[in-house]
């Protein structure tokens, strides 16, 4: 078998209804076309459809500034290009997983600790603290440590009752997408 074909490296598009060639970093890739639906687009495939068109906007916006596009190109692996990373960065929204409240006590100095997760990079995560009743105690950045992979918040107000005390964590990613994860002690 010939690792290279000088008749179809260069070769991409339809061929007769029949075939499909694309080039693909460097490799030819043959395939057949694919079949187009008969029925009207779904709710979902509709959604989807916008959904991705945005995410092409994106990918499409970072290859136009020199900064995202140098931070995605460092991330470039196993032949993804920038503009790919980046449309996935934008389908894949940031992910809390965990609020470790273990040692807050209700004391300033008291750490909560946040597990979030992107599959690109998080510009920010965040703690709400909030009484009962739903007003706010405190709120502010959370700070990342390098032991743990985790996110530190260091309370600065005493919270006398903890009781019906609820905490917010928030991470937001580069595309701006956030996800929330809250915990009533």
């Amino acid at each position: 078998m010939s690792t290279t074909n000088d008749l179809t490296k260069n070769y991409s598009g339809i061929f007769g209804n029949m075939v499909i060639a694309r080039n693909r970093n460097g490799k030819t890739i043959i395939t057949i076309p694919p079949k187009r639906p008969v029925t009207d687009p779904t709710e979902n495939q509709i959604n989807a459809r916008r959904k991705f068109q945005l995410a092409s906007r994106y990918a499409k916006a970072v290859l136009q500034d020199p900064d995202k596009l140098a931070a995605y190109t460092a991330k470039s692996r196993d032949g993804l290009s920038p503009y790919i990373l980046a449309l996935t960065d934008y389908l894949k929204p940031p992910f809390v997983d965990q609020i470790d409240a273990s040692g807050y006590q209700g004391n300033p100095g008291d750490k909560i600790g946040v597990t979030a997760i992107d599959d690109f990079e998080l510009t920010e995560v965040t703690v709400k603290i909030v009484d009962a009743a739903g007003a706010l105690i405190e709120q502010g950045p959370c700070v990342f440590n390098l032991t743990t992979g985790n996110y530190d918040f260091t309370a600065t107000i005493a919270v006398p009752n903890l009781v019906g005390v609820t905490i917010i964590a928030k991470a937001t990613d580069t595309p701006g997408h956030s996800a929330e994860l809250a915990i009533t002690l």
